[in-house]
């Protein structure tokens, strides 16, 4: 049995009491299990992050296989949501990254470490390719998370539209979560646009046959994300159909890496 396997059934179990921990949660509508969800996030967390890091640096170089990418997303992704559920308890986005962790584990679990799942991907030692790899995961993750909370912010909205949302809701007020959207849209858009410039400036695949529709794919997400910040800064964009565009960006981009990706080394290999 090895260490990965072990470290893999760590993280679901400490993600799955995550989220079921959550699921009460938002069901009682009460919050007292706050610390002990937290903890299981944080821990889970914590060894998903020591796993992408093994999965990612094999004999010096850095190896991006769709394992060690999902989970350094995924670890990345619930480390921000955690760490701004300390200061405001959000118990709907833990259950949702937690849930997800949970879900990955499980799928890597079943996965044998021989798989093109593990073992395909690109390997290098390049800088300007560790530096687009960093910028290009950075921006994804930040991007995510603000689709997440679009995704919120039109749960929110339609409770209120419904006047189904009670008093003592669980769930934080509509004009916190439409901030804390746009202003990580616009950090995203920041973070994806320096990771294209660096991309065309460094790289020679770009438009190579096994990355082009990536680079399109990404392109058409950024217009999207792009268009959306610069609307909202000078026109006021807001409110449902900018949540919606948000998360459709979101798709397009995980499209364009994931799914991209899964069909060419999986799927094809």
């Amino acid at each position: 049995m090895s260490v990965i396997f072990i470290g893999l059934i760590i993280c679901f179990i400490g993600f799955l009491s995550s989220s079921v921990l959550c699921a009460k949660s938002i069901y009682s509508k009460a919050q007292n299990n706050i610390k002990i969800i937290l903890l299981c996030a944080v821990l889970a967390t914590a060894l998903e992050l020591i796993l992408a890091r093994q999965a990612l640096y094999l004999n010096g170089q850095v190896h991006l296989s769709l394992a060690s990418m999902s989970l350094l997303v995924s670890s990345l992704i619930n480390a921000v949501i955690i760490w701004r559920s300390i200061k405001q308890f959000n118990p709907m986005m833990i259950l949702v990254t937690t849930g997800f962790g949970a879900l990955l584990s499980l799928l890597l679990l079943l996965t044998p470490e021989q798989s093109a799942l593990y073992t395909s991907g690109l390997k290098s030692s390049s800088i300007p390719m560790v530096v687009h790899i960093v910028l290009s995961v950075a921006a994804y993750c930040v991007l995510v998370i603000a689709s997440l909370y679009a995704l919120q912010f039109h749960y929110i909205d339609s409770k209120l539209k419904a006047k189904t949302l009670s008093l003592n809701s669980y769930l934080p007020p509509l004009s916190v979560v439409e901030n804390q959207h746009f202003k990580l849209m616009s950090l995203g858009v920041a973070l994806l646009t320096t990771a294209l410039i660096t991309g065309f400036a460094f790289l020679d695949s770009m438009w190579s046959e096994n990355y082009a529709h990536k680079t399109v794919l990404s392109l058409i997400a950024w217009v999207i994300f792009a268009s959306l910040t610069v609307g909202h800064k000078i026109y006021g964009w807001r409110g449902h159909k900018s949540a919606v565009a948000t998360i459709i960006g979101a798709i397009i981009l995980s499209l364009g890496y994931f799914g991209s990706r899964f069909v060419r080394e999986i799927l094809l290999s």
